[in-house]
């Protein structure tokens, strides 16, 4: 009986050796194969930035016996850099994750990782496992290096982003109205479901306290709309709105004067608006051709949908003229500015009431002392007290401000949110280009480039002078690229004007579109407007390397070092100068 036992332990233990031994075999060898026969390809290679991602396509194709039922072959990809690894995907050959491509199992994948500079000497490694299903047991490669990182020439745009305080007009004018606009679809005089902020901001002028209030509605359609009466409709509908309120809300006792004045769909305001635009010299006269023209105001219209303009019309004009303005002005007396100041403080410490100052006199104090920490406080003290959009946006421009002095990521992503926060209910009660433009930037500056895109649009579309929608248009262009729509970008940049700025943008557009005679059209002209500008040179040198034009390359880099000598660690670790570090052109550029 004990020689039985024996021998039934000793089977038992062979079984199990052998079982063990077995599956260690078969990952063995799944990795051997994978390690000669797996192919990889990643596309761009090396890397390239793009705005905040790293965006590449890689492909991996794995022999037909990796694929098995009782193991499984999964592919590990990550981006190794400084002492880092950051993991990205794994690709799992499993039944029903790839796809046959030329008899052997492929998986193909568009990936990406947040960039950051201290990526931007790197590797993109993979590396398998083999896994046993049934005992977990795991067999690595040894890892492989399957693309370099990272080329950064798409983020070698010019951005402008710069918003400012409200400019203070207190000491000549001690109220200043507050305006806000309604915007109506197309062919209709109700108020939208979406203006429910904004209609909270009307009913705050229902329960403020003064003696009398007089409110201008200022209602307009589009010459496109159909309702011969559909301005004053919607003048009609924002008052009788104020004054149902006033019925159910004021205490008060205030003295209410509505005034409303209608713009009919004449092609006046029209006019105004395209000689305001952004649209090329060319295209504008076209246009105002048109409707300078002896014709009908039908024909007018009818001929200004064959004009080249008419896209830019319908996309950023007719909606602008579908509003309705609520104008209030209030009166109010004047104190010195130390009486202000010392209000001021006292209110945002809350040792004095609110009703101590009024809006304007509160926002003017912020603009008293040069520090960002006490301006914070005063902006925080107005929007309490007044809940007007100057004193949120200001106070988002504090936040920016605040933002773009920190260094820290975190902290300044909670900054940037203070700003949009704030900037966004400036927005709600003043929806004009200025607040929408500021919006935009902040978006922008956080990395929420869709959020970013639509405020650029908002503002665009509710028309502005030449120049700041110029600008509005330039900063537009800079996310098109930053987000690869190079095309976009150059529409927009279209409406930019003839900046530095303009033209940087447009030859990094053409050059990354590989119309490397446009590119360098612009980067000249760029240099014309910015005479020994780095950045300009720089990228004359990148043109120069992707077109082997090494005089260009050299006379480039060594200008960029000249003007700014930050610009020879970038050319030495830059990928783009890689097939030229042993060549003269690329020497000489570094001697003084």
């Amino acid at each position: 009986m004990q020689q039985y036992n024996k021998k039934k332990s000793l089977i038992l233990f062979l079984s199990l050796t052998l079982s063990v031994g077995g599956s260690g075999c078969t990952l063995q060898r799944m990795i051997r194969t994978a390690e000669k026969k797996q192919e990889v390809t990643v596309q761009p290679n090396p890397l390239a930035a793009n705005g905040q991602q790293v965006n590449f396509e890689l492909k991996a194709q794995v022999p037909e016996k990796l694929v098995k039922y009782k193991q499984t072959y999964k592919l590990d990809i990550y981006y190794e850099y400084d002492l880092e690894r950051e993991n990205i995907a794994t690709y799992n050959f499993q039944f029903g994750e790839f796809i046959y491509e030329g008899g052997e199992p492929t998986i193909t994948k568009q990936l990406s990782f947040p960039y950051t500079p201290e990526k931007n000497k790197g590797r993109l490694m993979v590396q398998g496992r083999a896994i046993d299903n049934e005992d977990g047991d795991v067999r690595y490669t040894d890892p492989e290096q399957v693309a370099t990182g990272l080329v950064t020439t798409p983020l070698l745009l010019v951005r402008n982003n710069d918003f400012n305080f409200i400019p203070d007009t207190y000491k000549e004018k001690a109220d200043q109205p507050a305006r806000f606009d309604f915007f109506f679809e197309e062919n209709q005089a109700k108020l939208r479901s979406n203006l429910g902020a904004r209609l909270q901001v009307l009913d705050q002028y229902v329960l403020d306290n003064v003696d009398a209030q007089k409110i201008t509605i200022t209602a307009s359609q589009s010459p496109d709309e159909s309702g011969s009466r559909l301005a004053e409709k919607r003048a009609q509908t924002l008052e009788d709105y104020y004054r149902k309120k006033l019925r159910t809300l004021d205490y008060s006792g205030k003295k209410v004067n509505v005034q409303t004045n209608i713009q009919e769909a004449g092609l006046d305001a029209l006019v105004q608006k395209l000689q305001a635009s952004a649209l090329p010299k060319e295209e504008k006269d076209e246009a105002l051709a048109i409707l300078n023209s002896d014709q009908s105001q039908q024909a007018k219209l009818n001929a200004l949908k064959q004009a080249q303009a008419y896209d830019y019309i319908e996309r950023y004009i007719f909606p602008g003229l579908r509003t309705a303005r609520v104008e209030m002005n209030y009166n109010r007396s004047r104190k010195s500015d130390y009486q202000l100041y010392i209000l001021a403080k006292k209110i945002a410490e809350e040792k004095a009431d609110a009703d101590e100052l009024t809006e304007q006199e509160l926002q003017y104090a912020a603009t008293l002392t040069p520090l960002l920490a006490e301006k914070r406080k005063l902006y925080e003290a107005a929007v309490k007290t007044t809940d007007k959009w100057p004193a949120y946006y200001n106070l988002g421009v504090v936040y920016n401000e605040m933002a773009r002095k920190d260094y820290r990521p975190e902290a300044k992503k909670a900054l940037l949110d203070k700003a949009i926060h704030n900037l966004s209910f400036a927005g709600f009660r003043n929806p004009s280009p200025q607040v929408y433009y500021s919006l935009a930037s902040a978006y922008h500056q956080r990395g929420d480039m869709l959020e970013a895109l639509q405020y650029y649009d908002y503002a665009i579309k509710l028309g502005a002078e030449e120049s700041v929608l110029q600008q509005i248009f330039a900063d537009k262009a800079a996310l098109e690229i930053e987000i690869g729509q190079y095309n976009d970008a150059i529409a927009s940049l279209h409406y930019a004007g003839d900046s530095y700025q303009t033209n940087m943008n447009l030859g990094l557009s053409y050059m990354l579109k590989e119309n490397f005679e446009g590119a360098e059209r612009f980067y000249n002209r760029a240099i014309e407007l910015k005479p020994d500008d780095a950045l300009a040179y720089y990228s004359m040198a990148l043109l120069g390397a992707r077109t082997q034009n090494e005089p260009l390359l050299k006379h480039g880099l060594l200008r960029a070092i000249q003007a700014d000598r930050t610009y020879m660690e970038r050319a030495i670790n830059d990928p783009e100068f890689e097939a030229y570090r042993s060549k003269e052109s690329y020497k000489d550029a570094f001697k003084r």
